[in-house]
């Protein structure tokens, strides 16, 4: 039974969503962390993300030689054979994680992790610069009138969002401000980190590489801030901060792509959105997160405009994807 339990669809469904669970969680070790500037919560979730990465090899060598060996082969060659799109691959995803993390401690672990879902927004507009100014072999997506009642909807939900946020009572403070922005320029920046995907799947390069350029780049970046900015590395801290890095960003990243690559092509994208109901969850649970009716309708349009409109693109493609899986 066992076996057959290994060899069936259900082991990849249960990754897939192991890793939405192991990647929510990282607004909740960002805010169990105290006295701590947050550029500095963002460089220690890169740099245990860094550590944890040949931690990971280590462990995972003596069960799975060939594939670490193949996994480390991979990552090698993307550096030295494309290390112009491994460093924008990198700046991207590093863009996103920072300002995603800052958005989780300054705003709500709950709010950002659902405005990331909004760069359905500005991929088009990500993607036609892309196109023209980086990657001119490359053709835009011809987005159907579907694509853009979701882009409509989610907007919606946005501006309903900001609305909600205007109503906290932390509303208007420096934090709170900084936080929304950040939440808003995630979004933006992993709506570019999308068209950067493509790209890599155009390549023939893995998704899961982005983990690896991000937190080696954002390593770099933010390694100033433990000079300039305050950092309290007790043992609470440091248990936390290595959460962020290895359970929620290098496990937790590597655990969710070895997931999303082996379910099923009609069943990954709408798995994948449990990421963002699992991160609502644990803020609620964890962190006594309360949110009002307004920001709750906002988080619901957009939640429900993206799974819609994927429900919709499968439907649509189910002929395609059915000779592609046999």
């Amino acid at each position: 039974m066992f076996s057959q339990f290994r060899n069936s669809e259900n082991r990849h469904i249960l990754t897939l969503i192991l890793g939405c669970l192991m990647m929510s969680s990282m607004g909740i070790f960002a805010n169990l962390m105290e006295q701590t500037h947050p550029a500095n919560i963002v460089f220690l979730r890169f740099f245990f993300c860094v550590v944890s990465l040949p931690l990971i090899a280590l462990i995972s060598y003596p069960l799975f030689p060939r594939a670490t060996k193949e996994k480390w082969t991979e990552t090698i060659d993307f550096a030295k054979k494309h290390p112009l799109l491994w460093i924008m691959v990198g700046t991207a995803m590093a863009l996103v994680v920072a300002l995603y993390t800052l958005g989780a401690v300054l705003l709500s672990v709950g709010l950002s992790v659902i405005l990331l879902y909004t760069a359905a927004i500005w991929f088009p507009l990500a993607e036609k610069l892309a196109c023209r100014y980086l990657f001119p072999d490359m053709r835009p997506t011809q987005f159907r009138r579907a694509y853009y009642l979701s882009v409509f909807l989610n907007l919606c939900g946005l501006m309903i969002i900001i609305l909600g946020t205007t109503q906290l009572p932390s509303f208007g403070s420096v934090s709170s401000l900084v936080g929304l922005g950040a939440a808003l320029g995630a979004s933006i920046a992993f709506s570019f980190s999308m068209v950067l995907i493509r790209v890599m799947k155009i390549r023939g390069i893995k998704t899961d590489q982005m983990i690896v350029a991000s937190s080696c780049i954002g390593t770099l970046i933010m390694f100033p801030a433990l000079f300039l900015f305050p950092v309290l590395l007790t043992t609470g801290n440091l248990s936390y901060a290595f959460g962020m890095g290895f359970v929620a960003t290098a496990l937790g990243g590597l655990v969710y792509f070895k997931g999303f690559g082996s379910v099923r092509t009609t069943l990954a994208p709408i798995l994948s959105y449990l990421e963002p109901i699992f991160g609502f969850a644990l803020a609620v649970l964890i962190l006594s997160e309360a949110f009002s009716i307004t920001l709750l309708i906002g988080m619901a349009i957009i939640l429900a405009s993206n799974i819609g409109y994927t429900l919709l693109d499968i439907w649509r493609s189910r002929v395609l994807l059915v000779e592609l899986e046999k």
